[in-house]
């Protein structure tokens, strides 16, 4: 079975370049999923407090798939452009990762992109000598959101494929006021108060980095 790629992109555009930004990468989007068999998933979304600050989520079925999809004429289109118009403002921040938990039929099927789905991007810094019980108490809390939650839309997570110990995560929700209804009801979650419990523990090298954003709609 093939391993799982994925990775998060965050990136600031300039006002200026807002709507041709969106344009060159909604064409990426279009392009990566219907043309690339190993895309599953390519997910935009801006966030709730910041705007012109946009969140990507992409899976493929390996990282082979995913160094493919940079050769396409579609990406080489998107990568012309920033490198051509400049309309980012700075570098985007690139965190790939491989998922964990996403069973044995993750990569038989693309991912739908909901419209209206509230999203939470997260980097996660657990200390060595509490990994297991990192892993444990989140593989529950996936676990419990994937079972039990009818407005959990998506919960995926893995450690980063540069850096032991670092862990990033995905996550949609589904409901009232453009999706928050889910992820409250997900915040007031069995799993999530012990996962709320392990963070009173002091478990982290550094602070987590929690991201609040919403699914651009065509």
């Amino acid at each position: 079975m093939p391993s799982p790629f994925a990775l998060n992109v965050k990136v600031s555009v300039l006002p200026s370049k807002r709507d041709e930004w969106l344009k060159q990468i909604k064409e990426d989007q279009k392009g990566s999923r219907g043309d690339e068999e190993g895309c599953l998933q390519f997910t935009l979304s801006e966030d709730t407090e910041t705007p012109n600050t946009f969140y990507l989520h992409e899976q493929y079925v390996n990282r082979r798939a995913f160094i493919a999809h940079t050769q396409t004429p579609h990406f080489k289109k998107y990568d012309e452009y920033c490198k051509n118009e400049k309309p980012l403002d700075g570098e985007p921040e690139l965190f790939m990762f491989r998922p964990l938990d996403e069973g044995e039929d993750w990569s038989k099927a693309k991912r739908d992109i909901y419209k209206a789905a509230y999203c939470v991007t997260v980097n996660l810094y657990p200390k060595a000598e509490v990994r297991d019980e990192f892993l444990k108490v989140i593989g529950n809390n996936k676990k419990g959101t994937d079972e039990t939650e009818p407005l959990a839309l998506q919960y995926t997570y893995g450690e980063s494929t540069s850096k032991p110990n670092v862990f990033h995560f995905h996550e949609q929700y589904t409901g009232d006021d453009g999706g928050k209804q889910g992820f409250d009801a997900h915040a007031a979650s069995p799993h999530f108060k012990d996962w709320e419990t392990f963070v009173g523990t002091d478990p982290f090298s550094r602070d987590p980095e929690v991201f609040f954003s919403r699914v651009i709609e065509d």
